[in-house]
């Protein structure tokens, strides 16, 4: 088992884990401010020039600059043998191993599931789950909780907020300004974790944050800081869920329910932070245009708000890469993606689920098993089907607004034409040809050490199989070669995988 799927010990190894990734976050920051006032300190003459410099800087070069401060590019040079023989290759060592960067938070979500299995309670992770936080809400609770376990972070937060180094009486806590411009990337993503602030679902209605401030001053100005009882929790080795429940029900306005149930939607919808580059997608020229051509158009809107939405089809047979494909647009447009699986909704949750599927908090949203709802077989022969009015409604408010909508069917046939003609794209997704198998599994093995006996080009033109299926072939080899205590994946076990999942396959 690689340790991107091991269980944390318990909740201080998972927050050790999330502080090195701020300690991370934090040193860029400084890096990135200390830069800056370097290069400011080197025009400015006056505070009203230090003031002004985000207006000047990149108009006015710097005079007389340092020796470090600038380097030559590095342009690699052949090699005389290189250069006289472009065409001569090296002979491939025994064994192949590919890196690939795996995201952090990716690797994180697995090691918190892998925990969840293994009954052990993550406290951060838990109230997360529950009240279906965001990544922003996430982090910023996180970043308030810091100085709770060391005031370095305090002193870092002092400097990043004032520029000042030592102060006589400096203040732990993050300002709200400091939190959006950490964890948010644009203007879009500050204006919408500020909205996530507001109204009666936030963190600070639930009084679990709430903020101090020194001074009459903007919002902006004011210091977060996490209720005492809460930072008990967090900081709890072996935290008691039956606390989020007590101070849940204690903040909701009805008394009748000791704590507030998860809506249908929140059990159904599934969301992740995908890490999906376009170079991970093997799918055909045309396919890969009319995805990215959807996902410009998704962009733009998200960006300007003078658009509404985009509404596309996915249709391929299992395995064929739609949930990758969607990761990708959701990668590309810098958005979490929202997931829900119509076959695993109870159909009297139906209405439920759709009411709360709105653009805003869902803006990349894959529906699978599309043909449920949007099938030739939907009726309206019990109450707790949809109306075909309802869904028009809610097909037009979610096309009003920022964002995409994504169906996944195996079959294009099995949908209604009226649904069809409503799509503004219908991207069909082949099973992957020879080539593109071949690419398939050496993707499948990436960053994984390989013998050098293994036919890649072989598997793909005798296994005519999809993507998903691959990956779960590759799955299965590894875990064979983990139980042997192997330090390569060989032919072998890959023969194995394939047998156990009722295959066969002719390799000498």
């Amino acid at each position: 088992m690689g340790t991107d799927r091991m269980p944390f010990a318990d909740n201080w190894a998972y927050l050790k884990t999330e502080l090195a990734w701020l300690d991370r976050l934090l040193m860029l920051a400084i890096t990135r401010q200390r830069k800056d006032n370097k290069t400011v300190s080197k025009v400015a003459t006056t505070s009203a020039d230090r003031l002004s410099a985000h207006w000047w800087k990149g108009v006015i070069s710097v005079p007389n600059p340092k020796y470090d401060d600038s380097k030559a590019p590095f342009t690699p040079q052949k090699s005389e043998k290189s250069a006289s023989h472009p065409a001569t290759t090296t002979t491939e060592p025994a064994t192949t191993q590919c890196k690939v960067t795996v995201g952090y938070q990716s690797q994180l979500e697995q090691r918190i599931k892998a925990s969840a299995q293994a009954n052990i309670v993550l406290a951060l992770p838990s109230l997360r789950h529950y009240l279906n936080l965001t990544l922003f809400e996430k982090n910023l609770i996180l970043m308030v909780l810091a100085p709770e376990v060391n005031r370095r972070y305090g002193k870092l937060y002092h400097f990043l907020q004032t520029g000042e180094e030592k102060s006589t009486r400096p203040t732990d806590l993050p300002m709200l300004d400091l939190a959006l411009r950490l964890l948010c990337r644009n203007d879009l993503e500050r204006r919408r974790a500020r909205a996530k602030l507001t109204g009666p679902h936030s963190l600070l209605n639930k009084q679990i944050l709430r903020y101090v401030s020194l001074r009459p001053g903007t919002r902006l100005m004011s210091y977060l800081q996490l209720s005492e009882e809460w930072v008990d929790y967090f900081l709890s080795e072996k935290p008691d869920q039956q606390f989020v429940f007590k101070q849940l029900a204690a903040t909701h306005s009805s008394p009748v329910l000791a704590l507030p149930a998860p809506t249908p939607a929140t059990r159904a919808v599934k969301i992740t932070q995908p890490e999906v580059t376009w170079d991970q997608l093997i799918l055909p020229t045309p396919v890969m245009g009319q995805l990215q051509s959807v996902t410009q158009q998704t962009s733009a809107s998200l960006l300007t708000r003078a658009t509404g939405g985009q509404v596309a089809m996915l249709v391929g047979e299992r395995g064929t890469g739609k949930t990758v494909a969607a990761s990708a647009i959701a990668t590309s447009v810098r958005q979490t993606l929202s997931i829900l699986d119509l076959a695993e909704v109870d159909p009297k949750d139906w209405i439920a689920v759709l009411d709360s599927l709105d653009a805003y908090r869902y803006p990349v949203l894959l529906i699978k098993s599309a043909s449920i709802w949007f099938g030739r077989n939907h009726g309206t022969d019990t109450e707790t089907q949809l109306t075909t009015a309802q869904l028009q409604k809610w097909l037009q408010t979610r096309r009003a607004e920022p964002g995409i909508t994504l169906f996944s069917s195996r079959y294009l046939h099995v949908v209604q034409a009226r649904w069809r003609q409503k799509m503004n794209a219908i991207l069909s997704l082949p099973m992957p040809y020879k080539v593109a198998r071949t690419m398939l599994w050496r993707q499948a093995f990436s960053g994984i050490a390989c013998s050098n006996n293994v036919d890649w080009k072989a598997l793909a033109e005798q296994l005519k199989v999809s993507g998903g299926e691959i990956q779960q072939l590759a799955k299965g080899a590894v875990a064979i070669a983990q139980s042997k205590n192997a330090k390569t994946i060989t032919l072998s076990h890959i023969q194995q995988a394939i047998k156990q999942r009722g295959l066969t396959i002719n390799l000498t």
